[in-house]
C-alpha cells in the first residue's frame, strides 16, 4: 500500500506542473487575440492546442484536489464525466499537432489549391478535429468499468488494466496522430529540400544580373519551413515521452501475470501532466512573435 507522502508529493508536483502550464496556455491565447501581428493561421492553430491544454490542466488540478482527500475513495464527484473528458482532451491535444503538421504541408506541397491554405478550411480542420476527438473518447463508455476510479492512482481514468480498450487508447488517440506529424513533416522535409535544389538549378541558368536574387529567397523558404516542422516535431516527442510509463504499464498486463509496481499507475498519469507542460513550455519559447511580445511586456513595467 502506498503512503499518503507519496501521494501528497506527486499530486502536488501536478498540481505545480499544470499551474504552469496554464499559465502558459493563457499568456499565449490572450497575446494571439489581442495582438494583430499575431493572428496568422499558425498562431490559431497554437492557440486551439491552448485551449485543449487549458482545459486538460483545469481537469488534472480538479483530480489532484480529490486524490489528496482523506476521503478520496468515497468523495469522487462526477468521476466517469471527468474521465471522459480528461481522454476527449488528450486526444484533441494530439490531434492539434496532426493539424499543425497538415497546415504545412498544404503551404509547401499544396499550395497550389487556394481553398486548403484559407482560414475557412483551418476551422474545418479544427471543429471536425474536437468533434472526432469527442466521439472516439466514448468507446470506454460501453466497457464495465472502462472509466472507473483507479484505486492505485486515486484517479478517474481509462485503466491500463483492460489491455484491448488501453491499446485503443494509445493508438487512435496518441500514436496515430502523433505519427502523423513524423510521416508529415519527413515529407515536407524531403520536398523543401527538393525544391531548394531544384530552383537553385534554375537560378543558375539564368542571366548574370538575375542570377543573385532568387538565392535569399529560396535559404529563407527553407529555413523557415523546416523551423516551423522542427519545432512541431520538438512538441510532438515531448507528449510522446509523456505516454512511455502508461505504454510500459498496458504492455506490461498484455504480457506479465504479476501485478506491476503501484506507484507506476499514478507516475504514468504524472508524467503525462509533467511533459504536457514540457510541451507548453516550448510552445511558448518556440514561437517568437508570441515570445518577443510577453518578454516586452514584462521588461517595460520593470
Amino acid at each position: 500500500m502506498l503512503s499518503d507522502q507519496f501521494f501528497t508529493v506527486n499530486y502536488s508536483l501536478t498540481i505545480v506542473s499544470s499551474i504552469v502550464g496554464l499559465t502558459l496556455c493563457l499568456i499565449t491565447i490572450t497575446i494571439i487575440i489581442t495582438h494583430r501581428r499575431c493572428r496568422n493561421l499558425t498562431n490559431i492553430l497554437s492557440c486551439n492546442t491552448c485551449t485543449a491544454v487549458a482545459l486538460y490542466f483545469i481537469f488534472r488540478i480538479v483530480a489532484s484536489i480529490y486524490g489528496l482527500r482523506q476521503d478520496w475513495q468515497s468523495h469522487q464527484p462526477a468521476c466517469i464525466f471527468r474521465a471522459y473528458c480528461s481522454l476527449a482532451l488528450c486526444a484533441i491535444l494530439c490531434f492539434s499537432h496532426s493539424i499543425q503538421a497538415t497546415s504545412r504541408l498544404f503551404f509547401v506541397v499544396f499550395y497550389k489549391h487556394k481553398y486548403l491554405v484559407t482560414w475557412r478550411s483551418h476551422l474545418i480542420m479544427i471543429i471536425v478535429s474536437w468533434i472526432v476527438s469527442v466521439i472516439i473518447s466514448i468507446k470506454p463508455l460501453f466497457y464495465q468499468h472502462g472509466f472507473e476510479l483507479e484505486i492505485e492512482s486515486r484517479s478517474c481514468v481509462v485503466t491500463p488494466k483492460i489491455v484491448s480498450l488501453s491499446m485503443y487508447t494509445l493508438l487512435i488517440i496518441f500514436i496515430i496522430p502523433l505519427n502523423v506529424v513524423t510521416v508529415f513533416g519527413g515529407v515536407i522535409v524531403y520536398y523543401v529540400r527538393k525544391s531548394s535544389r531544384r530552383i537553385a538549378a534554375i537560378a543558375s541558368n539564368v542571366t548574370e544580373n538575375a542570377a543573385p536574387a532568387p538565392v535569399p529567397v529560396v535559404r529563407f523558404y527553407r529555413k523557415r519551413e523546416l523551423k516551423l516542422v522542427k519545432n512541431l516535431m520538438i512538441q510532438s516527442t515531448i507528449i510522446s515521452c509523456g505516454g512511455i510509463l502508461y505504454l510500459i504499464l498496458v504492455i506490461w498486463h498484455a504480457t506479465q501475470k504479476q501485478s506491476p509496481p503501484e506507484s507506476f499507475y499514478l507516475l504514468a498519469l504524472n508524467l503525462i501532466t509533467i511533459f504536457t507542460a514540457f510541451m507548453m513550455i516550448a510552445l511558448f519559447l518556440l514561437n517568437k512573435q508570441v515570445k518577443e511580445v510577453a518578454l516586452n511586456y514584462v521588461f517595460r513595467h520593470r
